[in-house]
C-alpha cells in the first residue's frame, strides 16, 4: 500500500465515529499524534490525496482537512479486499 493511503487511514480513524465525517475538520496535530511521520512527509500525503479528491485541505486559521465520500469509498474498498488496515474501516455508517 503507498504510504499516502495510511495518512488516509489515520484520517478516517479520526472521523468515523462522527454522525457526518466528512464535515469533521481534524487538525494537523490530530494527524501528527497518530503517524510516526514528519510534518513535512505527512503534508506531501495530504497533497497527493487531495490530487486524488479522498480529502480537501482548508487553509483557516489553522490547516483543517476533511475526507471526501471518495477517501471514504478507498479505505473501505481496501478493506473489503484487503481486510481493514487497522481493523477499524468496516465501523463507519453509510453517509
Amino acid at each position: 500500500m503507498e504510504d499516502e493511503y495510511l495518512t488516509l487511514q489515520t484520517i478516517f480513524d479520526i472521523v468515523k465515529n462522527d454522525a457526518n465525517p466528512q464535515t469533521y475538520l481534524c487538525s494537523a496535530r490530530e494527524i501528527i499524534l497518530r503517524q510516526f511521520n514528519e510534518w513535512d512527509v505527512i503534508q506531501r500525503h495530504l497533497q497527493l490525496l487531495a490530487e486524488k479528491e479522498f480529502v480537501v485541505v482548508k487553509h483557516l486559521d489553522k490547516i483543517a482537512i476533511s475526507i471526501t465520500q471518495s477517501g471514504i469509498d478507498r479505505i473501505k474498498s481496501a478493506s473489503s479486499h484487503h481486510g481493514s488496515l487497522y481493523g477499524v474501516a468496516d465501523k463507519i455508517s453509510e453517509v
